[in-house]
């Protein structure tokens, strides 16, 4: 039988299932796997500088495509510097395959040099962690890592390789393609029991999470929406569920949340949560985030979230767009025009408020300005991607989305410096949209570095850097909560536009609010990476939303 080592049967195993990007920082003990990558025209290793960016472009990559994506890196340092992008697509709940690097065999266990526990690093934070001790395994493994992601609730999974196993015989992997994963269907009792429910509803309204989208549902949750004349709100990061011009849409009940809606949701009689787990980010865990005579239906993948915070009148453990579907047949159509009108009179709210953005004429620049710039020249079909921390903030009031899956925000990890990466993996997904980030200036420098991987392989994106010179989440709690006590917040940085013309990217600098939207126009027309350097007022931020964990004095 014919013969290869394992790290090609590794390789290998990559193209059959279909993986035509590979990022990771090269490291000598994935020497054998990327020699099965050379020359090959289906399969790519991009090479990042820092291997934190690689996990998180990974997981754009898986976002947005609802395949794995792919990062490597070496043992030791490598697998270190990969864990918070890992643990990023952890709690976004994004597929993603991880590959490390391990030491030989022979010196497990003998200190040998970059040799740390690796399995049980990456353990909190994957669906699997395992290392390949066998080389015939090594492609069976890959597969089983691949399919594990997928299987589910998406999320990462870990696969470590020892340097001496992949320079073993292998068979070559014959892998006959990929099966799709499991959709489990709802259970017919509990179903009809959540039909009976909105039927029987004067003010139904449905909470959209993350499931939605990984089920590819967005259409079925427009048509149960109109079925039902319910709005439809989403948790914090998932404001693309659905095109935001829908008239029964009306935004974030997390971030972005403004009275007018925040009343409206309060006033349901009946919630249909969907694809979501109800968790902090979306609710802070508050006995009265549902309004006092609310009933509560909750339809989520897993079963553990059900009635885990808040107790259902229903619950139905079954994958979204299954659970959507069988409602749109079983629930009926009614027509509540009082209701309607009731959602039609929050999106007028939320556009006047939007539009009062555009009031805001200062210098230096308010980001609420700089972000209904953004919104006013963005192309429908583009991809926007965002910091967690106070700068991007307000991109969850101002900016809107015409299609699902153009949405890319940090979820739960809340990690500043990932918004830049996450662009550069959307665009490596999707090279035919638009990209654009949205971050701080403390955040983009965090990972400023992947400029350079930018250029080099044309992954065109806009990032749009509102500088202001400071850590703005920890400025807002000092600002609101400690009198102005201010430690820790101030940062110096260079100037963004001559930063980017260094590496051979297009900059531009706008200090003047009247300049915004032509020069963002402009950004958007060019064939480069571009960094826009917006210079904003260091005092206008978003309120903290975790109020009741500070305790300082005023």
């Amino acid at each position: 039988m014919a013969t290869m080592t394992a790290g090609h049967a590794v390789a290998e195993a990559l193209a059959q299932l279909g993986c035509r990007n590979v990022v990771g920082m090269a490291g000598s003990c994935m020497i054998e796997i990327l020699d099965g990558m050379y020359g090959r025209e289906d399969l790519h290793f991009l090479t990042v500088r820092h291997e934190q960016s690689a996990a998180l472009m990974a997981d754009a990559y898986g976002r947005l495509t609802g395949r794995p994506g792919v990062c490597m890196a070496t043992n030791g340092p490598g697998a270190t510097n990969l864990l918070t992008g890992v643990a990023n697509a952890w709690m976004a709940q994004s597929p993603v395959l991880v590959i490390t690097g391990a030491p030989m065999m022979r010196d497990t266990f003998r200190d040998s040099a970059q040799e740390i526990d690796q399995i049980a690093l990456f353990k909190p934070v994957v669906k699997w962690s395992v290392q390949v001790r066998k080389p015939e395994r090594a492609a069976e493994v890959i597969r089983e890592a691949y399919l594990a992601a997928l299987s589910g609730i998406p999320g990462p999974v870990h696969v470590d390789l020892p340097r001496d196993v992949m320079n073993e015989p292998s068979p070559p992997p014959k892998l006959e393609g990929v099966p799709q994963a499991l959709r489990p269907a709802p259970d017919p009792e509990a179903l009809a029991a959540a039909a009976v429910l909105l039927k029987g509803a004067e003010r139904p309204l449905i909470l959209a999470g993350g499931g939605v989208l990984w089920s590819g549902a967005s259409e079925e949750l427009a048509k149960l929406a109109e079925a039902l004349s319910a709005p439809v709100m989403t948790s914090t990061g998932r404001d693309d569920v659905m095109p935001n011009a829908h008239p029964l849409y009306l935004g974030s009940i997390g971030r972005g949340t403004i009275p007018e809606a925040r009343r409206l949701f309060e006033s349901a009689d009946v919630v249909l949560a969907v694809g979501t787990r109800l968790a902090h980010t979306t609710t802070f865990l508050k006995p009265g985030f549902f309004g006092k005579e609310t009933k509560l239906i909750h339809a989520a993948l897993d079963p553990r979230s059900i009635g885990r915070t808040y107790k259902p009148e229903v619950g139905v453990a079954a994958d979204a767009g299954l659970v959507l579907q069988g409602l749109l047949r079983a629930a009926g159509k009614r027509d509540r025009p009082a209701w309607r009108a009731q959602a039609a009179g929050v999106r007028a709210a939320q556009e006047r408020h939007r539009e009062r953005a555009f009031e805001y004429g200062g210098r230096p620049i308010d980001p609420r300005r700089a972000c209904m710039a953004l919104a006013k020249v963005l192309p429908q079909d583009a991809i926007v991607t965002i910091d967690a921390g106070s700068a991007a903030g307000y991109t969850y009031e101002y900016l809107r989305f015409g299609r699902a899956r153009s949405f890319l925000a940090p979820q739960d990890l809340a990690a500043i410096g990932v918004g830049y990466p996450v662009g550069l993996g959307a665009k490596l997904a999707c090279p035919g949209r638009p990209v654009v980030t949205v971050s701080g200036d403390g955040a983009f420098l965090c990972n400023g570095a992947e400029l350079e991987t930018a250029v080099r392989e044309r992954l065109n994106t806009v990032c749009v850097i509102l500088n202001n010179f400071n850590l703005g989440s920890e400025r807002a709690y000092q600002r609101h909560f400690y009198g102005g006590r201010y430690i820790g917040d101030r940062i110096g940085n260079p100037r963004f536009n001559d930063y980017a013309r260094a590496f051979g990217a297009a900059g531009y600098r706008v200090e003047d609010p009247n300049d915004l939207e032509p020069v963002l126009a402009e950004a958007l027309r060019q064939d480069k990476p571009v960094l826009v350097d917006v210079i904003c007022d260091p005092d206008v931020f978003p309120e903290p939303r975790r109020k009741e964990a500070v305790k300082g004095q005023g």
